[in-house]
């Protein structure tokens, strides 16, 4: 969690929240630098989050922050997360197969499957590494340019950042309880992944109050149980088609090459040997086994969170907005101060492809 002043809820809320705003451009930023190294897991997951923050605060606190960051530079910051899903998804799937293999065995078609996702993975990086950096670096001087400029104390202050919170985190409530609500089954795919971005814009507004033991962290806490339920939930799905196709490609290829055969009589070459060749019975029992820990995984959504946990949660929740709403203004609130210096970057570090 990232560390922010103690007195941002008394601040103007266009300062405050642009403050916040280059807190999670500098997570972005740092988890760019991370991807050069072939051996840190995390580096990709940690730039996507570092984009998410800043995105769900750019659009919660858009009535505060006006076009301060343009509406164009905000879709870049959209495009930019959505290239990386590819990546991202492929090292998931590839982590839950490999867990999954002593489920399945030797079964035919298994190692196929793997090396199509790690070939996918590669090629998803390379795009990364190639296109999605070098975009960023330029994208990111124009952004935190703009968030320099509105964190500077110029013309009048407007409301505090705690009412402003207290806003967007009862609007995101009122927004994740109607999500999950839509959600009535495993196969309700869409409602389950929009209850998931819900939960994170939720977590993500509470982030920026929580200190070390203060109420938001015990929320965010909370909150990142159901998160994460949710997120398993959304990768088993993405997980499932992936299959599907694997199941498909696997058979037309299988019978291209039994084709080719039959035209072509030839002996096998050492390297068509060491290929692993396609098949369905392994993507087959990775997707029954998919199938049943989805199963599991909305029986605990509906357990542990459709009817008592995201009550109380939502109630804890809005309490917190409501005694943000409530506080009055600090009598003598910390200065502003000078407007941040924008930061001169030199990369030396270049994506691993």
């Amino acid at each position: 969690m990232i560390k922010l002043p103690p007195d941002l809820v008394s601040r103007p809320a266009a300062h405050a929240a642009a403050v916040i705003g280059l807190a999670h451009l500098d997570e972005a930023r740092a988890a760019v630098a991370r991807l050069a190294d072939p051996e840190d897991a995390e580096a990709l997951h940690d730039f996507r989050v570092g984009l998410r923050r800043l995105r769900t605060l750019l659009r919660a606190f858009r009535p505060e922050l006006g076009d301060a960051v343009p509406k164009r530079l905000q879709r870049r910051l959209r495009e930019m997360t959505r290239a990386t899903t590819a990546a991202r998804d492929a090292e998931v799937q590839l982590t839950w197969v490999r867990v999954q293999r002593g489920e399945v065995g030797r079964r035919p078609g298994l190692s196929w499957f793997v090396a199509r996702l790690a070939a996918r993975r590669e090629r998803a990086y390379a795009d990364v590494g190639d296109h999605v950096v070098p975009a960023f670096r330029v994208l990111e001087r124009r952004v935190r340019r703009a968030l320099n400029h509105a964190a500077a104390p110029t013309g009048p202050a407007g409301p505090l950042f705690a009412a402003a919170a207290a806003r967007g985190i009862r609007d995101q409530a009122t927004a994740l309880e109607q999500e999950l609500a839509a959600a009535r089954a495993p196969r309700d795919a869409d409602a389950i992944h929009a209850a998931r971005i819900a939960a994170k814009r939720l977590r993500y507004l509470l982030e920026s109050l929580a200190g070390d033991g203060t109420p938001a962290a015990v929320l965010v806490d909370r909150l990142k149980g159901l998160q994460d339920l949710l997120g398993a939930l959304h990768d088993l799905q993405v997980l499932s088609e992936e299959l599907g196709d694997a199941v498909a490609d696997a058979a037309a290829e299988r019978a291209r090459r039994l084709h080719a055969l039959a035209l072509h009589p030839r002996p096998h070459t050492r390297e068509h040997l060491r290929r692993p060749a396609p098949a369905t019975a392994g993507p087959l029992a990775l997707a029954r086994l998919a199938a049943g820990e989805r199963e599991r995984g909305f029986a605990q959504l509906e357990r542990d969170w459709r009817t008592v946990g995201l009550a109380a949660l939502l109630r804890d929740v809005r309490a917190l907005a409501d005694a943000l709403a409530a506080a009055p203004p600090a009598p003598s609130p910390a200065p502003l101060g000078p407007a941040p210096r924008p930061l001169r970057i030199r990369y030396t570090h270049r994506a691993h492809p």
